[in-house]
């Protein structure tokens, strides 16, 4: 199911329940049993020292309830509710409980709560590296001089086609590959470059000055070919903010 363990707590004042819980618990090698608790009090101490991921919290205990300390505890902590009274289970799941299991909980009814509860899991963490994918800068990899380097897009100023080559104008230096235009622009992603002649592709955002014939990039000034006049001035006009010319 998963190379990573599952810290898991047992907040249950009957003692029979809670050793049924650590029965069905330890048919699961990933589960791993941090603790058991008749009352939430003696488990607090051990959820702030200790990373816990999955609770299993009766809701009837003496002093709070399971429902007033699932209020208590850090959304990252998943709750799995344990009962025998099935009116508590829309306030349950209303706290976002991974699950709500009746007394006596069969193995397949725990085992499905524990499945359910990876599966957000899962869902959770990809969904966290998507965001970081996405705020990482973008870059590409090319070859130049019989080394592959990593260029980040938002340091290229422009591509200049030269032959069979291209040269790859950055901040600070120029670095040139062996490939057209065109199979760049297939590696490249769409909204940040624009080609505007046949021997040059450029960083939309990068651009200082324009007007229907040319682009300033720097010092550098970049002619627009005829082909390509109409989409560019159209793309530059609809992003860039820059000074006409």
């Amino acid at each position: 199911m998963t190379s990573h363990k599952i810290n898991c707590i047992i907040i249950e004042d009957e003692l029979p329940a809670s050793i049924l819980l650590e029965m069905h618990m330890a048919k699961f090698d990933f589960l791993d049993l941090k603790g058991k608790f008749m009352s939430t009090n003696n488990a607090i101490n051990l959820i702030k020292n200790q990373k816990i991921d999955l609770l299993f919290l009766d809701i009837n205990l003496p002093g709070k309830s399971g429902i007033e300390f699932a209020k208590s505890l850090p959304k990252e902590i998943g709750i799995i509710f344990t009962t025998a009274n099935p009116q508590y289970a829309v306030e349950g799941f209303e706290l976002d409980a991974i699950d709500y299991l009746l007394k006596p909980i069969s193995f397949e009814r725990f085992s499905k709560a524990v499945h359910k509860y990876c599966k957000i899991k899962k869902t959770n963490q990809e969904f966290e590296q998507l965001k970081q994918a996405e705020t990482e800068r973008p870059f590409i990899f090319v070859k130049c001089e019989r080394k592959t380097i990593k260029l980040y897009l938002d340091e290229i100023d422009y591509f200049e086609s030269q032959g069979n080559y291209l040269n790859i104008h950055t901040e600070t230096d120029c670095f040139k590959t062996h490939q057209s235009i065109t199979e760049m622009i297939e590696k490249l992603p769409e909204g940040l470059f624009c080609r505007i002649h046949r021997s040059f592709l450029i960083t939309i955002k990068k651009v200082t000055q324009f007007n229907s014939r040319s682009v300033t990039i720097k010092d550098k000034k970049l002619p627009i070919g005829r082909f390509y006049a109409s989409k560019a001035n159209e793309l530059l006009h609809s992003i860039v903010k820059p000074k006409i010319i």
